[in-house]
């Protein structure tokens, strides 16, 4: 038998392999964003790291383990904040109205929850370089989540950004566009966002709703790349990586104190852990405290989604 599946994989080499999905135009379903994830319905993949498109949609699984940002970091000492940024799946469905995300990582303790980070790249596939390349910084004197995710982020000019995402605490959210301009807020405050909406299930796996007006309208056949990051949030912002972990902060990081330029992210999606340890290791250190020049810059750790048309029948 062990001859035989050896003689098949030389003939077929592409046995066992996950199939690329990237190119594969799929249509997807409503959510309803209210603290039940039951009505994502499709199969995840079961090898991770890769993509598979089921009942209508789009989804990731991430490697366990990988969420050591250069390959050196480390969590935080105290207790309730050892975990939380190992990212397991992204999830993307969509209807006529609004664009839907799941994400899901590994538990935190208590309420300290990740600080989930997506930048869309509406040019995809086309490889247009309009967009923000810095992924929402922010004014590192104002520290103000309204600003930026001060997360120390940014990605190569062919995925260069129309929209970023951040979602902190367990109901909050921002959306900015290419100019970095706050366009819509989550809150759960009467002055919300029309439609954008933002629900947990447990602390660690979250849906978002995102109205296709705020973000140019609904695509139809077109890719889109989306960038997904996670790290761990602080005041509704992503938590500073020091050098040396101390109770509230993780370590392997650039500086010991607040305000380097290495990048606030354990985890990306969409590539092996070697290629996220090298992306998120490629700050320049001798730069100034929040120099965009000397972010890390993201160049293959994304996913293509290539949104289809509703009217087609379901994958």
């Amino acid at each position: 038998m062990a001859v035989l599946v050896m003689a098949l994989l030389l003939l077929c080499p592409c046995i066992g392999c996950a199939e690329d999905v990237s190119n594969v135009p799929f249509t997807g379903h409503k959510i309803d964003v209210d603290k039940s994830i039951f009505d994502w319905k499709g199969i995840a993949p079961e090898t991770e790291n890769t993509a598979a498109i089921s009942e209508g949609e789009y989804i990731w699984k991430d490697a366990k383990g990988d969420d050591t940002g250069n390959g050196k970091y480390t969590y935080p000492l105290d207790k309730q904040l050892k975990k939380g940024a190992d990212l397991k799946e992204f999830r993307v469905t969509f209807d006529d109205d609004n664009l839907y995300f799941l994400v899901k990582t590994n538990r935190p303790a208590e309420w300290w929850t990740p600080y989930r980070v997506i930048g869309i790249d509406t040019d995809g596939a086309s490889g247009g370089r309009n967009g923000m390349q810095v992924l929402a910084e922010g004014d590192i004197d104002e520290l103000s989540p309204d600003s930026g995710t001060y997360a120390e982020l940014k990605v190569a000019p062919e995925l260069a950004c129309e929209y970023v995402v951040a979602v902190s605490s367990t109901y909050k959210g921002r959306i900015w566009d290419a100019s970095g301009k706050l366009i819509a807020f989550r809150d759960d405050q009467p002055e919300d966002t029309a439609g954008f909406k933002i629900a947990d299930m447990n602390w660690n796996t979250v849906e978002v709703a995102i109205p296709w007006a705020l973000i140019g309208g609904k695509p139809e056949n077109k890719a889109y790349r989306l960038i997904v990051a996670v790290g761990q949030q602080d005041g509704d912002t992503a938590r500073e990586i020091h050098e040396v972990a101390s109770e509230w902060h993780g370590g392997g990081g650039e500086t010991s104190d607040a305000g380097g330029v290495d990048p606030d992210v354990y985890d990306l999606a969409g590539a092996e852990r070697a290629v996220q340890e090298r992306e998120l290791g490629s700050f320049k250190m001798s730069a100034s405290p929040g120099d965009t020049e000397g972010f890390a810059t993201i160049d293959k750790s994304y996913l293509t989604v290539y949104f289809g048309s509703n009217q087609q029948p379901n994958n």
